[in-house]
């Protein structure tokens, strides 16, 4: 067989490989588990720091929409660029400070596991 058959077989491999990575998760349902995990990652760096927090919420304010998009697709998995937004408070009475903004991360989602490879510290006190 010639060298350039080979070639080219070899790449239609990966290619069926890769299809088959999307259908095996789902891109509705990639995207989907990143955010609701994203969304979960921030519930809970808020709620670590509600000593300082008055009041806050993920995908509430007048910040970013909630977003994901996906980034790239390997044999590892989807990744999953996701912005989801969040308000807060800091202070009381007239000292209070309203926030409104997002935090922006990226997940390998595979037909088992969603995983944060990166993103913001939701740090706010």
């Amino acid at each position: 067989m010639p060298v350039h058959a080979n070639r080219t077989l070899r790449y239609v491999a990966v290619l069926v490989v890769l299809a088959a990575a999307v259908l095996a998760v789902g891109a509705t349902t990639a995207e989907r588990r990143a955010l609701d995990a994203e969304s979960e990652y921030v519930d809970h760096r808020l709620e670590q720091q509600a000593a300082c927090l008055s009041d806050w919420g993920t995908d509430e304010g007048a910040g970013p929409s909630r977003d994901a998009e996906i980034r790239q697709v390997t044999l590892g998995g989807v990744y999953v660029d996701v912005t989801v937004p969040y308000a807060y408070t800091v202070g009381t009475g007239d000292d209070r400070v309203f926030a409104d903004t997002a935090s922006r991360a990226t997940y390998v989602v595979t037909p088992t596991t969603t995983t944060r490879v990166g993103g913001d510290d939701v740090a706010v006190c």
